[in-house]
């Protein structure tokens, strides 16, 4: 679900419109997806539903799309914090975008959603998350956190 190549740092996007559409960019590059702009409007149609941002500067915009060929978790890490209508309050700063295939016949969409909830939930996590120096760090901490996740 999580490679090396899916970890982004220290991105200079300004608003929540320019975090999706660099999603979608990169799931276009990655063969995650098969159509840059539809995927961007499921990203805000899932959106619309209820605010993906969370808590403590972090977000999962996720979507179940008919334009994704595989499931796939990107992880950003913006330059600087943005407006996300999150939650508590505050603005984000740190992205996993999860995308999965409609129809998916297994529930690894939810199971993403949960295993990445619950880490958020740790302080420890969520810590060595913005102090990481590479995108390599950021793939041994999920590989110590995570069951699965990376590949």
């Amino acid at each position: 679900m999580i490679t090396r190549e899916q970890i982004y740092l220290d991105e200079k996007l300004e608003t929540k419109s320019a975090v999706f559409e660099f999603i979608a960019q990169e799931a276009e590059k990655l063969g995650v997806t098969v159509h840059r702009e539809q995927l961007v409007q499921d990203l805000w149609e899932r959106e619309k539903v209820y605010s993906t941002g969370l808590q403590d500067q972090f977000a999962i915009p996720h979507t179940q799309s008919e334009v994704v060929t595989r499931p796939a978790v990107l992880v950003i890490r913006l330059e600087h914090s943005i407006d996300w209508a999150s939650h508590d309050g505050k603005p984000v700063q740190y992205i996993f975008s999860i995308l999965v295939p409609k129809g998916s016949v297994d529930v690894s969409h939810l199971q993403i959603i949960s295993s990445l909830a619950t880490l958020l939930l740790e302080d420890s996590f969520k810590e060595a998350v913005a102090g990481a120096n590479s995108s390599s760090d950021v793939y041994h901490l999920l590989e110590q956190y995570t069951e699965g996740l990376v590949s």
